[in-house]
């Protein structure tokens, strides 16, 4: 009894383990040189020229303030559906998950005034450095080896 036990476990276990490191053997060797050689040969197709119908990527301000919404929808949605869930059956449990939303809505609005005033705050206070231009960069160099 116990060696069926055994080799159905086994078998189990080989179901389990043997695809994934079939897979990774199967799979090129991950070495830098390879995976550079790729990159260089993706950047040689596209020229250097953004290809037109494919967005672009948002700055990091642009994605915090997209999740910054985000978050805020699915707050306000979890508060209206707790108020009415609360409303409609009347029960502790159903008001204490409203509270706890309504909680959690204020802290974030809270939270989002705060970092809101250390940005405005920062704009104020730190001044952008101009950039050089490139070519005065390069004579620096140039001059200074």
């Amino acid at each position: 009894m116990t060696l069926v036990v055994l080799v159905i476990l086994a078998a189990l276990w080989a179901v389990v383990l043997l695809p994934p490191l079939l897979r990774s053997r199967s799979r090129r060797a991950n070495d830098s040189i390879g995976d550079f050689n790729y990159r260089l040969d993706a950047l040689g197709r596209t020229n250097g020229a953004l290809r037109p119908g494919v967005p672009t990527r948002a700055t990091p301000g642009a994605r915090a303030a997209k999740r910054r919404r985000d978050v805020l929808r699915l707050l306000m949605a979890i508060f209206v559906l707790t108020a009415i869930s609360a409303l409609v059956t009347n029960r502790k449990v159903a008001w204490a998950a409203f509270g706890l939303a309504a909680v959690a809505l204020a802290a974030f609005g809270a939270l989002w005034a705060y970092a809101r005033s250390i940005q405005i705050e920062q704009s104020r206070k730190v001044r952008a450095i101009p950039q050089q231009r490139v070519r005065e960069l390069a004579l620096r160099r140039a001059a200074s080896s």
